[in-house]
């Protein structure tokens, strides 16, 4: 291993550089921004109409509502399936946080089961084992676009009469065995803030779902329960995607799958020049089964805070993600949810490193990282 170089720093590459992203289409973006302003049509517009409409075609679901973000999506969709106080919830521990808030307000409990051998999903024989009288659903992570083996999930699901929820925050566009990620679970879950490979200019996500019966009840949880006006259901929200964030994500709608190409480009021409490198894990491959749309490009190394140091110094921005289990964080203990043993998940969280993978990366930008890591190893 080199020791940190403390060269100049020949160029500075972001983990993601959103101007890139916006440059190309501020013009469209602009115009309709502009029409939504002079029409002073804010909320329930045709943007947000369009969008669902779109969305729900794109993943071939029947259902999808526009809401204020990923967290809402998450808890409107746990709370439309009737999970509540008492219940329990199944969760793999190497997600951000926004999933235990979901349960919690919901009223339910979330428990943890350690991450698969390989991949970032839950063990499914751990769930077997952990699924109790009090467990109905099972919550999945679609970690850094890479579709979990859903599968065996499912049939934990069909055998124990649970629901599952799918956390595709990291995921739009993703397939498992043909089919979008978010089309499998009772409830498809999505984040659109600025950072997702579908991302508004603030705040945003989406729900989606096959019930009709979850689909009544997500459309107006998001709206305070309220079918007309002053006349109300049951409490809900305040949980709308306005019209100037459902414009920007219908527009880009129409090129995530162009952007999601390119990031897997970047993906392979990673893999096929990083793949000698014996203390680097690299992602797992795509196959039939399992798509990735790489929203990171995470690789695992027990030299993570020093190749860190090393790329920082070359000018190259790296992240984390995410850092600190939830079961090692201060609120998961203050809520007495368990002490856990989960050395896959702990062990994972010591040795994940992102490095760029945005699509308007450019080639001599990702010749450099190569380069760089490259320098580190030798």
């Amino acid at each position: 291993m080199n020791s940190v170089s403390t060269n100049t720093v020949e160029k500075k590459i972001p983990l993601l550089d959103l101007h890139r992203g916006f440059e190309p289409l501020e013009k469209e973006i602009k115009e309709e921004w502009d029409n939504i302003l002079k029409s002073m049509k804010l909320l329930n517009g045709n943007n947000l109409k369009k969008f669902e409409e779109s969305f729900s075609n794109y993943l071939g679901v029947r259902y999808a509502y526009g809401v204020s973000s990923g967290t809402a999506s998450l808890m409107l969709g746990v709370i439309a399936i009737n999970i509540g106080s008492g219940d329990e919830v199944i969760l793999h521990p190497n997600c951000f946080m926004a999933a235990v808030e979901a349960i919690k307000i919901a009223g339910a409990k979330p428990v943890l089961v350690d991450t698969e051998k390989e991949g970032f999903g839950p063990d499914p024989d751990q769930i077997e084992k952990t699924i109790s009288e009090k467990t109905k659903a099972i919550l999945i992570v679609h970690m850094y676009g890479h579709p979990i083996n859903v599968t065996p999930i499912l049939d934990i699901c069909n055998k124990h009469g649970l629901k599952l929820i799918e956390d595709c925050s990291h995921a739009h566009g993703a397939e498992y065995k043909g089919r979008k990620v978010g089309s499998f679970g009772h409830v498809g879950c999505f984040s659109c803030g600025i950072v997702k490979n579908l991302n508004a200019y603030g705040d945003a996500g989406v729900v989606v779902t096959n019930d009709e019966n979850t689909a009544f009840r997500l459309n107006y949880l998001r709206v305070h329960g309220q079918v007309k006006k002053n006349n109300h259901v049951f409490y809900g929200f305040n949980s709308r995607l306005d019209e100037l964030q459902a414009a920007v994500l219908r527009i880009k709608l129409k090129y995530l799958d162009e952007k999601n190409a390119r990031r897997k480009e970047i993906a392979r021409r990673y893999c096929e020049a990083l793949a000698d490198i014996k203390d680097i894990t690299l992602p797992q491959k795509d196959e039939i089964n399992c798509r990735s749309v790489y929203h990171q490009f995470v690789i695992r190394t027990s030299q993570r805070d020093s190749l860190a140091a090393h790329l920082k110094s070359h000018g190259i921005d790296t992240g984390v993600h995410y850092p600190i289990p939830l079961h090692l964080q201060t609120p998961w203990k203050d809520n007495n949810f368990g002490t856990y043993n989960l050395p896959r998940a702990e062990r994972l969280a010591q040795e994940i490193l992102s490095i760029p993978v945005f699509p308007e990366l450019r080639d001599d930008e990702i010749d450099y990282i190569i380069e760089s890591i490259k320098e580190f190893f030798k």
